[in-house]
């Protein structure tokens, strides 16, 4: 492989020092944190306004180096490319963020219950203590315990909103909305497009030609791009990865789990797909191909499943039932 590769390019590669990641899978969870939502909420907002593009938030993530991009959690990799795009484009000061920082840790200290209100901690997942387990997200950052000091990215994250709110350029309802829209979509969305597809032979082909009329039939907003559903049939099993960054279909299946994002799954997939479906628990024959998707910011791809022996006969409620969010991604397959 080519060394011109840049280091966020991980996929298949285990060999070289410093590039991808050869070991297990962290497949630990948890829920994202207020401040998180809300980072995710205005990068899609100022996308929107051409601000913060895509591909250039990612490009932001290519110019970081080596060691600062593997210290940061995905979300803190985020808010850092955006606030430096949001610099070279003269829209923040970087003087301006940091005493806007001061400003709001002042306020803190003289009322406390401001903040709590604020970041919404209690709906946080929170560590037992300090250090007890990483975050899954990654980083050099450990979980924090309910009432630990907000981060430094939580406090960025508050000043950039209130900087980007003071210049008209977003509104704190907007964000609260954007940030309702992120927590709207769920796997059980996609659990039903594959429930109709298993009834319903003609709205199967047609999904399998653009996957974008699975969201058009149920009134799912869909602007992620394009949407490829690939199927699973008796000989081909496939899997999905993004081996750049995180590319999901967010809008259809909500966020993606944390080990979707983590250098191990994302090195290892395209590299040895049946060593990591073996890791999840699903041991396919021998006789059965395993293809790998690679998603990108313009194409997402959904797994449509096979449909599970026994269950001929059944309505779609108890069809899509079956249907987990890692059989959508292709580490698992539903089960009757």
């Amino acid at each position: 492989m080519s060394e011109t590769r840049r280091y966020h390019d991980v996929g298949g590669r285990l060999h070289s020092p410093g590039w991808g990641d050869a070991g297990a899978i962290d497949r630990s969870e948890r829920t994202l944190f207020h401040w998180e939502r809300q980072c995710a909420a205005m990068r899609v907002l100022l996308g929107a306004q051409g601000l913060v593009p895509l591909d250039e938030l990612r490009d932001g993530f290519e110019s970081f180096g080596e060691t600062l991009y593997n210290d940061l959690s995905f979300f803190e990799r985020m808010l850092t490319s955006m606030t430096m795009i949001l610099q070279r484009k003269q829209v923040l000061d970087a003087t301006a963020l940091d005493a806007t920082v001061a400003a709001l840790k002042a306020r803190w200290q003289a009322d406390p219950g401001w903040l709590s209100q604020v970041l919404d901690r209690a709906a946080d997942p929170c560590a037992e203590a300090p250090g007890q387990r990483r975050d899954p997200y990654g980083g050099r950052g450990y979980l924090p315990v309910a009432d630990a000091p907000p981060s430094d990215a939580e406090w960025r994250t508050l000043a950039l909103a209130e900087l980007l709110v003071q210049q008209g350029l977003l509104t704190r309802d907007g964000i609260r909305q954007a940030v309702q829209r992120i927590d709207a979509p769920q796997p059980a969305w996609g659990a039903r497009i594959v429930a109709r597809a298993w009834v319903d032979a003609d709205f199967r082909r047609a999904i399998l030609a653009d996957g974008r009329v699975a969201c058009e039939a149920f009134g799912i907003p869909f602007l992620d791009g394009r949407l490829a559903l690939v199927e699973n049939t008796e000989q081909v099993h496939c899997v999905i990865v993004c081996t750049l960054c995180s590319c999901y279909p967010r809008n259809l299946l909500g966020q993606p789990p944390a080990w979707y994002i983590g250098k191990a799954y994302r090195t290892r997939t395209v590299r040895e797909p049946r060593a990591v479906l073996a890791e999840f628990g699903l041991q396919l024959p021998a006789s059965v191909r395993v293809d790998v998707y690679d998603s990108t910011a313009e194409l997402r791809y959904m797994v449509l499943p096979r449909q599970p022996d026994g269950t001929e006969g059944w309505d779609e409620a108890a069809l899509a039932a079956t249907v987990t969010r890692d059989c959508l991604i292709g580490v698992a397959v539903p089960a009757a």
